[in-house]
Parts: C-alpha cells; sequence; structure tokens
C-alpha cells in the first residue's frame, strides 16, 4: 500500500531508519566458510546443515544465494554442540545445552550483522506500510532458506522488537504488530507437515491468544521441520475441554506457552496434572514464567525462547 506523500501532509514522527541495537559479540574474529568450520569442529558440512535446518544453530545473517560464514558467536556454540555430541548426548539436547552454555545472542539484541539489520528494518517497515506483499515473499524466502526457528530469531523478532520501539502512536504500532504476526502465521502454515497418519504426540496451548498465537504457529512448524506432528490448540480453552482433550489423545508432550504473566497459567497446568489416567510432560514456555521455586513433577522449563523449546520437546520426543 503506497503512503501518502502529499506536500500537505505533516510530517510522521519516525525517523527514517529503524535503530537496531548493537550485538554484544565481538567481531574481531574473521567469519569462517562452512568447510573450514566443519574441519574445525571434526564434522561433516552435512551435520553443520543438518544443525542449522532442526534447531537454528546456523551462521548469522546468512541469506539465500551466498556461501555459509560463520561469526565467532556462531562458532561458539557450534563448538559446544560438537563437544556435547561427541560425548553421547542426543542432537537435540546438545543443541538446548550448547544455547544455554554458549549464551547465543537471545532475541532482545537483534544480530549485529548488517545484512540482519537491514533485513530486520525491511519487514518492520513492511508491516507499517501494509505492504503484506512484500512480507509474505520475504518471510517465506526465509524459512524455505534458513529455517523457522532462524527466521524467528533472526528476522521476526527483532522485527517486532522495532516495531515497539518506533516513535509514532500505540495505536499504529499494534496495527503494525498484528500485520506482522498474521502475515508470520500464513508463512508458518505453508511449512509441510508430517504425512497424514504419523502419530501426534505434541499438543501446543497458549495463554494469552494476542501474543501467544503467533508463537505457537511457529513452534507447530518448527516441529514439523523435524518431522514432528503438533495439534495447535490455540488459546482460550476451557480446562473440562483441555481435560478431555489431554485424556482422549494421551500426548507425549504438552507446550504451554505464555508471553506474559498470567494468573491462568497455574490454573492450566493444575488442570494437566488432575487429567485422570494420564500424565504428558508438560513444557511451560515463554518468557511468562518464572523459574519454580521447587519443579512440579512432570513439568520442564521454562523455555525462555522458540530454539529452546523446540530443542526441548524434540529431546523429549
Amino acid at each position: 500500500m503506497n503512503e501518502d506523500r502529499s506536500p500537505h501532509r505533516k510530517p510522521s514522527a519516525e525517523p527514517p531508519d529503524l535503530p537496531v541495537p548493537d550485538a554484544p559479540h565481538s567481531r574481531t574474529e574473521s567469519p569462517l566458510p562452512a568447510g573450514a568450520l566443519a574441519r574445525r569442529l571434526g564434522v561433516a558440512p552435512t551435520t553443520l546443515r543438518s544443525w542449522h535446518q532442526r534447531y537454528g544453530l546456523g551462521p548469522s545473517g546468512h541469506h539465500p544465494g551466498q556461501h555459509r560464514r560463520y561469526m565467532p558467536q556462531d562458532v561458539a556454540v557450534l563448538t559446544v554442540m560438537a563437544q556435547l555430541t561427541a560425548r553421547g548426548l542426543s542432537a537435540a539436547e546438545a543443541a538446548l545445552q550448547a544455547r544455554r552454555q554458549a549464551t547465543l545472542q537471545p532475541v532482545e539484541n537483534p544480530a549485529g550483522d548488517h545484512h540482519t539489520q537491514a533485513a530486520a528494518r525491511g519487514i518492520a517497515r513492511a508491516a507499517r506500510r501494509l505492504d503484506v506483499l512484500a512480507l509474505r515473499e520475504t518471510l517465506t524466502a526465509a524459512v524455505a532458506a534458513q529455517g523457522v526457528v532462524h527466521t524467528w530469531h533472526t528476522l521476526a523478532g527483532p522485527a517486532f522488537i522495532l516495531i515497539s520501539r518506533a516513535r509514532y502512536s500505540e495505536a499504529r504500532r499494534a496495527l503494525t504488530r498484528r500485520v506482522l504476526a498474521r502475515c508470520l502465521s500464513e508463512v508458518f502454515a505453508t511449512v509441510p507437515r508430517p504425512r497424514a497418519g504419523s502419530p501426534v504426540r505434541v499438543l501446543l496451548v497458549a495463554i494469552d491468544e494476542r501474543r501467544d498465537g503467533v508463537a505457537l504457529d511457529a513452534v507447530a512448524a518448527a516441529l514439523a521441520e523435524d518431522r514432528i506432528a503438533s495439534v495447535h490448540l490455540g488459546a482460550g480453552l476451557r480446562p473440562a475441554a483441555l481435560a478431555d482433550v489431554v485424556g482422549r489423545s494421551r500426548p507425549t508432550v504438552v507446550v504451554v506457552w505464555s508471553h506474559d504473566r498470567h494468573c491462568r497459567g497455574p490454573e492450566v497446568l493444575r488442570t494437566l496434572a488432575d487429567v485422570s489416567g494420564w500424565r504428558p510432560t508438560v513444557v511451560i514456555a515463554g518468557k511468562g514464567w518464572s523459574p519454580p521455586s521447587t519443579p512440579a513433577v512432570g513439568v520442564v522449563g521454562p523455555c525462555r525462547d522458540l530454539a529452546d523449546t523446540v530443542a526441548t520437546v524434540a529431546g523429549l520426543i
């Protein structure tokens, strides 16, 4: 949608470029190509590609058509990953621990690579302009080339943060976030799912539909990339209905996502603990959860981000 550029229109208070905070990692080391990193770690280049696609452990700011080059923070994470898998840990568990030990930069600090900065700014601008065609095209290409986890952490997450920090009205920021979330959900829905008849052992439940719905869409799509089928129950499910579906479907894992702190969180956990005849492992995910002082039996987490959530679920499955 074209913006009105009439000379009589009052200039917008929004700056021409949304700022991206500098990443906290050092950039003094030269990036490593995939082959050189694979030799350093003692793994095959195809293994690096698999870790990238399955767990989001890939090169920062990689773009389709370009050679993969790994920044120092990428090398740190993958070094831990290689060490843990060499000790016998599953790839999913190793990916989870590698992220925590090597402190891969969080979504709050968008990637410092200038290509990634520009891509995140472009996504934020397209959402502000309601240019959904450009958004879908860009996000679809990113998911196809980099996977759901990488797209979520290096493009979508930073774009949401840029929107929240933009200097225009809250009403316009809310609309911009909604447009981006909707386009993300549409793109994630196109990720191929496991074949019909595959076992479905994961249920996904959100607490806040406004904020958590697109996060669950991302979890479902990322699990599908790992050939794990899931049922997305959305938000607002009544306790009796949740208990019924868990009792009938008997999932191995139930993921409960919460972006903000809610009083409904304990209620949902109590409901899952009281299901007659079946006790799934409950993965609590999102920033709305505080680490429990006494971990409940059968409850894992909290997983703070998408990558941790997907790796945790994959490890349990």
